[in-house]
């Protein structure tokens, strides 16, 4: 079960590694709210203004700004105005960081910052967890990858440097996804198959072939698709299911945005 407060509500549950939603605090109350989190969570601040204080200092939070929290960690604001505020949140499982951790190289499966203003690079961040918290799914390569832009926040993470062995594992997978792209392809089978674990596998695959395994499995089925639209007279339909897409409206956009024209259009031109 996943909770920002230790003695808050539950949040949705979305996976194994994580629960999101949104979280409130409606008070007009200018004395510090003392809190303690109960495990790791990712705030993203929609509306409010408040003084925030959690391990590593205080800081002024606005719309746009992102807050973290370690599990057991005791964090305090203060409000500004008298609307309280309104954050989206992703708690995450605790396990999870310390993979993430131990792969990063850091020696703690903690965040080593409290809070971060808006900017350009902390967007991604919080647009991430406002669409965790609006019920877009996120897969395993996003919550990993999630993960690991949080906890290397303030810190330098290892470099994946790919020996020759992992080029010749990562190879092997590659030729997998080739031609097995209309199976279910799970992050954790890969990995296995590349003989490390679920974060690593991210980043030797990304050194090597310079896409994410999850960008790459789409890019076979899409070339999978083009071919049979040019080769065959299937329906559209029956083409995007069997290559392994699961939503005819996702193959569309996606097909456009790859090739520039819809599945139709490119096969009336082929």
């Amino acid at each position: 079960m996943f909770r920002v407060e230790t003695h808050g509500p539950a949040l949705p549950s979305r996976s194994p590694l994580y629960g999101a939603g949104e979280a409130r605090c409606a008070t007009d109350a200018k004395a510090p709210i003392e809190k303690t989190y109960a495990g790791p969570v990712i705030g993203a601040v929609v509306a409010g203004t408040f003084d925030y204080a959690g391990r590593h200092g205080r800081a002024r939070a606005t719309p746009g700004a992102v807050l973290l929290g370690n599990a057991g960690e005791a964090f305090d604001c203060r409000h500004l105005d008298a609307g309280g505020n309104r954050r989206a949140v992703i708690a995450l499982d605790s396990d999870l960081l310390v993979e993430v951790a131990n792969d990063c190289g850091l020696d703690e499966a903690t965040f080593a910052v409290s809070a971060l203003a808006p900017s350009r690079e902390t967007a991604p961040l919080y647009g991430a967890v406002r669409r965790a918290a609006g019920g877009l799914h996120l897969g395993e390569e996003a919550v990993i990858d999630l993960a690991a832009t949080a906890l290397t926040l303030g810190r330098r993470s290892r470099p994946a440097t790919p020996t020759g062995g992992d080029r010749r594992r990562i190879r092997e997978v590659v030729r997998h996804l080739d031609v097995a792209y209309a199976e279910p392809c799970e992050l954790e089978s890969l990995a296995a198959m590349g003989q490390v674990s679920r974060f690593h596998f991210i980043r030797l695959f990304r050194a090597v072939t310079g896409e994410s395994p999850r960008q790459y499995l789409i890019g076979a089925r899409l070339r999978a698709a083009a071919d049979r639209l040019t080769d065959t007279a299937e329906p559209v339909t029956h083409i995007a299911f069997d290559v392994g897409f699961n939503d005819i409206s996702h193959f569309n956009a996606t097909f456009r945005r790859a090739f520039g024209l819809s599945p139709t259009a490119w096969r009336k031109t082929a």
